[in-house]
C-alpha cells in the first residue's frame, strides 16, 4: 500500500467565491438578468440575440457557461458539444462516534474494492438481483472530508453500474450506505455505523466531461459564440483561470500555449479523435 499527502491544499466555498466575483462584477458595470435562456438568434453565421424569459438580449458576443446544461445551450446554436453527463452525488452525516477526525485533510481511497457485507447482507443483495454489487470489485474514488465546526462529514463516491443507474433527480435509497462502506476502507473505524446508519442528507450534481475529460475553453463555429465548460470535478478550481482564457480570446489578447488543448476544433482534427480512446483522463 502506498499513501500520498498532497501538502499546501485545501477547499474553499465555492458560493462565497461566486458571490465575490458576482459584487465585482457588479461593481464593474455588469447588470445581472435572471431567467432560462429559451432561443439564441445567428444571423449570417454570427451571434445576434438571446431570448431570456421572454426579453430579447442584443448581443455580438456569447460565452457558453452552463455547467450541465452546456450541451442543450450550444443545440440552439446548432453545435453539438461532445459532453457527457455523471451524476455524483454528496452524502453528509453527524459523526457522532468522531470516526473522522476533525482535523484530517481530504481523503481519497485510490484502489478498487469490494464492499464489507457480511454473509446475510450478501445473499440478500443477490437474491435482489444485485450480485455485482454483492461481489464484484467496485471502481476506485471514495472521497471526502470534515465539513464545519461541527461533527458534520461530507462523502463522494461515483461507484459505478453495480447498484445500477445513479441519478441526482432520484437518488438510490442505498446510496448512503455504499457511499459509508466504501469510506471505511480508508477509515475502518466507521464500520460501528454498519448495524445502526446515521441519518444522512444527500444531494448532488453532475460532471459534465468530455471523451478525454479535458475543458471546452474558446470559440464555436458560429462567430461570437464561446464556451467555458465541461470542467468535471475541477470546475471551482479551474475556473477563474477558465474565466481568463475565454477573455483572452473575446479581446484577441496573446494566448498562452496551453490554449488550443481546450478548443472545441480540436475533434475535427482526424488524428486527434483516433487518440481519445487511449488518453488518459486523469479522473479521481
Amino acid at each position: 500500500m502506498a499513501v500520498l499527502h498532497a501538502r499546501r491544499c485545501g477547499w474553499l466555498s465555492a458560493q462565497q467565491l461566486g458571490t465575490v466575483l458576482l459584487e465585482r462584477a457588479r461593481a464593474g458595470g455588469a447588470r445581472v438578468l435572471r431567467g432560462r435562456a429559451d432561443a439564441i438568434e445567428a444571423g449570417r453565421g454570427r451571434v445576434q440575440r438571446v431570448h431570456v424569459g421572454g426579453e430579447a438580449v442584443a448581443c455580438e458576443r456569447l460565452v457558453i457557461a452552463a455547467g450541465p446544461g452546456t450541451r442543450n445551450v450550444a443545440r440552439m446554436l446548432g453545435v453539438e458539444l461532445p459532453i457527457d453527463l455523471e451524476p455524483h452525488l454528496k452524502v453528509a452525516f453527524r459523526d457522532t462516534l468522531g470516526a473522522v477526525p476533525r482535523d484530517a485533510p481530504f481523503l481519497v481511497w485510490s484502489d478498487p474494492q469490494r464492499l464489507p457485507w457480511d454473509d446475510a447482507e450478501r445473499a440478500e443483495l443477490r437474491v435482489a438481483g444485485l450480485g455485482e454489487l454483492a461481489d464484484g470489485t467496485l471502481r476506485h474514488g471514495p472521497h471526502g472530508r470534515p465539513e464545519g465546526g461541527g461533527d458534520s462529514v461530507v462523502m463522494l463516491w461515483s461507484y459505478g453500474d453495480a447498484a445500477g443507474p445513479v441519478s441526482c433527480d432520484r437518488p438510490d435509497p442505498r446510496t448512503s450506505e455504499i457511499v459509508l462502506r466504501g469510506w471505511s476502507a480508508m477509515l475502518p473505524a466507521l464500520r460501528p455505523y454498519f448495524a445502526r446508519l446515521p441519518r444522512p442528507r444527500i444531494d448532488g450534481g453532475y460532471y459534465a466531461r468530455t471523451p478525454e475529460n479535458r475543458p471546452l475553453i474558446g470559440p464555436l463555429p458560429v462567430e461570437g459564440a464561446y464556451v467555458v465548460g465541461a470542467l468535471s470535478g475541477f470546475g471551482i478550481m479551474a475556473a477563474c483561470g477558465a474565466a481568463d482564457l475565454a477573455a483572452r480570446h473575446i479581446l484577441g489578447e496573446e494566448l498562452p500555449p496551453y490554449a488550443e488543448a481546450f478548443l472545441f476544433g480540436r475533434y475535427a482534427d482526424p488524428a486527434y479523435r483516433a487518440r481519445l480512446p487511449e488518453m488518459v483522463t486523469g479522473q479521481l
